[in-house]
């Protein structure tokens, strides 16, 4: 075997000049046109197809510190209106609050106490029925049994209509301080409102709007 056929079987060139201007054998393939490694398509993947236009990796802007999150991320969670106290100086009379209690169970808490649109309708006039002369002879027992039951029951109406009253009035006295209260913190909080919205516009005049 003389040298030109060991450097053609085993894919070397006899010379530089002819391994420049010879084509390579059809069974076999430079090292450099070898197979692109993981390496070399990730990098060809991320770089964009025409220099001129940007990859859409480059497109999406990171998150910078201080930058606003989506609503559905920034939205606080719901609050139960019952559960907000609202300070309020307000001191009701004992006498007041022994009047609008039932003896023997807790007593009266304006601040808790809450009446349904029922409750809170006007009530008609009731007119007394016409009395009706009845002789003495006709008193009997159950006549005066009768009269006994009526006029208990008319008693504990009027008491029943008399606590409701007072817890009614009792209550709208501390509506009324408690009204006082939230309009005061509204009339702060809007005018708090005008102030960062001076200072957002001002922002937004010299940045550009968020």
């Amino acid at each position: 075997m003389d040298l030109e056929e060991f450097l053609s079987e085993n894919g070397i060139p006899p010379s530089p000049s002819q391994h420049d201007h010879s084509p390579h054998p059809p069974g076999l393939q430079p090292a450099s046109a070898a197979a692109p490694s993981v390496m070399d398509l990730s990098s060809r993947a991320s770089a964009p197809l025409h220099p001129g236009i940007p990859s859409p990796n480059c497109m999406q802007s990171p998150i910078r510190p201080g930058q606003l999150l989506p609503a559905n991320r920034n939205t606080p969670s719901p609050i139960d209106p019952d559960t907000i106290q609202v300070p309020v100086g307000y001191e009701p009379d004992p006498a007041d609050l022994a009047l609008s209690s039932i003896p023997g169970q807790e007593m009266f808490d304006p601040r808790k106490r809450k009446f349904s649109e029922e409750e809170l309708k006007p009530q008609p006039m009731i007119k007394k029925a016409r009395k009706v002369f009845i002789p003495d002879d006709l008193k009997d027992d159950k006549y005066w049994a009768r009269r006994r039951k009526n006029n208990m029951a008319a008693k504990r109406s009027r008491d029943a209509r008399r606590l409701k009253e007072n817890q009614i009035a009792i209550r709208a006295s501390f509506l009324e301080k408690e009204n006082s209260a939230l309009r005061q913190e509204v009339a702060d909080l809007r005018k708090e409102l005008g102030k960062c919205k001076n200072i957002l516009a001002k922002y937004e005049a010299r940045h550009g709007p968020l």
